[in-house]
């Protein structure tokens, strides 16, 4: 209607490749649980992304039908869509996807605004590992956890199955893994200073090959 608001970005295509554009990103979602895209598809697909999952959650023979015409591999995703997805966002009443401005991913062609689409609660989950990653920093420090980590340590975990359990885990996995960054450091430097203090002295390795007792 003529004055009214714009109810969908065109996204300068006919309405059939349009259509073909988001079923082809959602499969790409469900089957990755993240992609990269332009800003603008990413905010459409998001739209048609949270329909497919509360069809997930409704379970019924018609929702099925339904969702079947949206995915380009039906066979392969709606077992996992009525299953894993539908168990996962049982208790929670919205927002199953979430949308992250990044840096332009074509800069030397042009400047178009990208951005993840992901689905929250998974293993891909972006907020979920940078509230973990912000645990591991923040726990070393005399301050401590500050308040707004803690309030989105409850925001990532509220209706994530096991949230709590889930973020501890994966700490531990990046404190071990900064464990092992450090003692690799600390091995390279060990070995430089070695190098540093034999410096000019012949070494029984360092050119000359093996004696031969002349």
């Amino acid at each position: 209607m003529a004055g009214g608001a714009l109810k969908y970005r065109h996204l300068s295509r006919k309405s059939s490749h349009r259509q073909a554009l988001l079923r082809n990103l959602v499969t790409s979602l469900f089957t990755h649980e993240s992609i990269t895209t332009t800003w603008h598809k990413a905010k459409e697909a998001q739209r048609l992304a949270e329909k497919l999952i509360t069809l997930g959650k409704k379970n019924t023979n018609a929702s099925r039908r339904k969702a079947e015409t949206i995915f380009f591999e039906p066979v392969r995703l709606l077992p996992h869509l009525f299953t894993t997805l539908r168990e996962r966002y049982l208790e929670r009443p919205g927002g199953y996807t979430r949308v992250l401005r990044i840096e332009p991913m074509n800069k030397h062609y042009d400047q178009a605004p990208s951005a993840i689409l992901e689905l929250v609660d998974g293993p891909k989950d972006m907020r979920f590992l940078m509230t973990a990653k912000t645990l591991v920093r923040e726990r070393t420090t005399q301050e401590g956890v500050r308040e707004l980590t803690a309030k989105n340590v409850g925001k990532v975990t509220r209706f994530r199955p096991a949230g709590f359990e889930d973020l501890e885990r994966e700490v531990k996995r990046m404190e071990a893994e900064a464990g092992n960054v450090r003692s690799r450091k600390a091995a390279i430097t060990s070995v430089d200073e070695g190098m540093r203090e034999g410096h000019g002295e012949r070494q029984p390795w360092v050119g000359g090959g093996r004696s031969n007792g002349k």
